[in-house]
């Protein structure tokens, strides 16, 4: 099927409107190569497609990174299209890939660009859909590798959409060269060293001299499996529906499931939370470690990206093992109205006024030091005679064993006068009808168990699971 604007615009309708999506605007990742020159062109030919911008990201990754910028910018410009130029950091860290890093460092600039109903383009072809679903396979990927990159999926407030998965790479050359369009060749196209690249160059022409039409049959299984992916979401979205509390899961209620049910409950649940998902011999340790350990216990399964504990017969799941606060906060570090303390991976706390239920505006004359809990520290609640252990105060309120140690205490002259943005105690306590100073904790995780099992988890048929 030859590649044409207009066949290009009827694929990019039909995906939005099979997914029912009514876009606010339409943003172009331009990286300046062939496949993104070739999207930017062909819609920007269509009058009607409007608004339409472009983004190119520079990973600084290449010495070239500079030139492909100004080539970006100058496809924009000969169409008529606003370009953005937006610079990160895609080093890879260590033990990860150099690709996964850079295409998380993408993502991330584009998600953080992108407009409240905008859809990103992307321009993905039928060889891209190949790759991936070859190099998802040989990493031991299942069904939900076999269903490959989806044509819509939510992304960021708005919608991501691959409208050009129905045409291969040579359609897009033969395309662009009828319209003498100028694109740039990336040279890490080239480097072996690289999975995909390794996929394209020396594995799939020796299939395509085989089996030519192979990038069009991978797409229909994809298709097939996306399908099937659907039925399977909405299953396990009613299973999960049966077993969760809040964001919490009653293991009680998984060990109802057989095993392999259990599995798919577990990937919904931690996809609702918008976690990566464990390699299967992970799961299978996660399901055996948290059913067999003793009661007294508080086991946890770790992976890269995720944390999943048990805790009074309920799971509990995060994007990351309990981060340590910055030193500064371990040692005490002072802190005043009107300034921003910084938390690091915790979030921010902030001071702002309210009447009564917090600290002392008119007895707040000190800066106070915020740290996390000492040894044998103990707490005297606002209305309370009494001084508690900190310990038991903590362990009484529901706080997570696993968040008690990281939960910024203030303190006045020594004592404690507040406890995270929940607790305010000691000779800095408010009166009701005295100004007081309230905390706001932003970015907070959830603390407690009330906090965890209130919460809303989003299951199958209120969301996209892919």
């Amino acid at each position: 099927m030859a590649f044409t604007p207009q066949r290009l615009r009827e694929a990019l309708a039909s995906s939005l409107g099979a997914a029912g999506v009514v876009p606010a605007g339409y943003c172009i990742a331009l990286s300046g190569g062939l496949d993104s020159a070739v999207l930017l062109a062909a819609l920007a030919s269509a009058p009607a497609l409007a608004p339409l911008r472009a983004i190119h990201v520079d990973h600084g990754l290449h010495p070239d990174a500079a030139r492909w910028s100004e080539h970006g910018a100058m496809l924009a410009a000969r169409v008529g299209i606003r370009c953005e130029l937006v610079r990160v950091d895609a080093r890879a860290r260590a033990g990860e890939s150099p690709e996964a890093a850079a295409r998380a460092a993408r993502y991330a600039a584009l998600a953080a660009r992108l407009l409240p109903g905008e859809v990103l383009l992307t321009a993905h072809h039928a060889d891209d859909q190949l790759e991936t679903v070859m190099l998802q396979w040989l990493r031991g990927g299942g069904l939900r590798a076999l269903a490959g990159m989806a044509p819509v999926a939510a992304f960021a407030g708005g919608w991501h959409v691959r409208p050009m998965l129905g045409f291969t790479r040579a359609e897009l050359r033969q395309w662009a060269e009828s319209q003498r369009l100028d694109w740039l060749e990336d040279p890490s196209n080239v480097d072996l060293r690289f999975d995909r690249n390794y996929l394209r160059l020396e594995v799939l022409p020796s299939l395509r001299r085989r089996w030519p039409a192979a990038s069009r049959t991978v797409g229909r299984v994809a298709s097939q499996a996306a399908e099937a992916l659907a039925l399977d979401d909405v299953a396990a979205g009613a299973d999960l529906a049966s077993v969760a509390e809040g964001r919490t899961v009653s293991l009680a209620r998984l060990a109802m499931l057989d095993r392999a049910r259990q599995r798919r409950v577990l990937r919904a649940w931690l996809r609702a939370l918008g976690l990566p998902m464990p390699a299967a011999a992970t799961l299978e340790a996660l399901c055996r470690d948290m059913r067999e350990a003793a009661d007294d216990r508080v086991p946890e399964t770790r992976w890269p990206g995720g944390v999943v504990r048990r805790y009074r017969s309920r799971l509990y799941a995060d994007a990351l093992p309990d981060p340590a606060p910055p030193l500064g906060v371990s040692a005490g570090a002072h802190w005043r109205p009107g300034e921003t303390f910084d938390l690091g991976a915790l979030g921010t706390l902030a001071l702002r006024p309210a009447e009564g239920g917090g600290l002392s505006r008119a007895r707040l004359v000190e800066p106070l030091l915020v740290a996390t809990r000492p040894a044998g520290a103990v707490f005297r609640p606002a209305g309370s005679a009494h001084r508690r252990p900190l310990r038991k105060w903590l362990q009484e309120r529901g706080v997570l064993p696993w968040r008690r140690a990281s939960v910024p205490l203030v303190f006045a002259a020594g004592e404690i006068v507040a406890v995270g943005d929940f607790a305010y105690g000691g000779r800095l306590a408010a009166a009701a009808d005295e100004d007081a100073w309230v905390i706001g904790w932003q970015g907070r995780p959830v603390l407690t168990e009330g906090e965890a099992l209130a919460a809303r988890l989003a299951v199958a048929g209120e969301g996209p699971f892919r």
